[in-house]
């Protein structure tokens, strides 16, 4: 819109000002309103910029687009996040890998949680083991085996949502057999008493959809499992798991589970 030909009262509230008392810019931060005093999202000082939803919390409080119009940033204040690139992933995402390799020998018992390696190296000599129930046992009382569930725990240090879980198996033997995984969040115990490492109010956040019936090492099985509860607090540990009808073939898992902060 130009201004031109345009008189004060047919124009006024499409202009841009600041109630300073004809100051201008200074050291404090005021909303940038029209000519009627509505104010906008966009505040101003000689220092800083701030962009704050002044009616209601919206998906797009502040956008960088292409020249094409594509979004390439994006501030969400409604579920506070931020999200970049073509794609819109939310920029902090991460991943935490956890795994085990068909060379220990596991699974070694028939229709039992067996515990994933979570510290990188896919060598998990001895394994931890929680339950045949339907979902791996909600607590866990350590007696002699607080190394082996050092590598299977993963302590998590800030708040998370996951996004998503993944993992791939493959089998080391010519028959094969019904598979399934379980991500699940504990309380742990770190005062570092008598209980500590002690594992309690275990919850399932991520689950397989269905067993998986492999046919031994002439293929590799993907999942993507279902994710029931997605916010984990700081503070929880979380451990993963794989459980198998029968033991005619040792497995290599390698799954990803997705997350970012919040």
């Amino acid at each position: 819109m130009s201004l031109t030909g345009k008189t004060k009262a047919g124009s006024y509230k499409d202009l841009l000002q600041m109630n300073n008392s004809n100051s201008g810019v200074d050291t404090s931060l005021r909303n940038i309103v029209d000519g009627e005093g509505t104010e906008s999202a966009l505040m101003v000082s000689d220092d800083q910029v701030r962009v704050l939803p002044n009616n209601d919390e919206t998906g797009a409080a502040f956008q960088v687009r292409s020249q094409a119009n594509a979004v390439l940033f994006n501030v969400d204040s409604t579920n506070s996040l931020i999200k970049a690139g073509a794609g819109q992933h939310i920029v902090n995402t991460q991943v935490k890998d956890f795994c085990i390799t068909s060379v220990n020998s596991q699974p070694s018992t028939t229709d039992t949680w067996t515990a994933l390696s979570s510290i990188g190296s896919a060598r998990f000599v001895a394994g931890v083991e929680l339950g045949t129930g339907s979902t791996p046992a909600t607590s866990l009382t350590i007696s002699t085996t607080a190394n082996n569930v050092v590598q299977a725990m993963w302590y998590v240090p800030f708040n998370i949502t996951i996004d998503s879980c993944n993992v791939w198996f493959g089998a080391d033997d010519a028959t094969g057999d019904a598979v399934k995984f379980s991500v699940m969040s504990y309380t742990v115990d770190s005062a570092n008493g008598a209980t500590s490492g002690d594992l309690s109010s275990g919850s399932e956040v991520c689950v397989s959809p269905a067993t998986v019936t492999g046919f031994g090492y002439e293929q590799a099985y993907m999942q993507n499992l279902t994710v029931s509860t997605a916010n984990v607090d700081a503070g929880k540990a979380i451990m993963a798991f794989a459980h198998q009808n029968g033991t005619n073939a040792d497995l290599t898992v390698n799954m990803q589970l997705v997350y970012h902060l919040r």
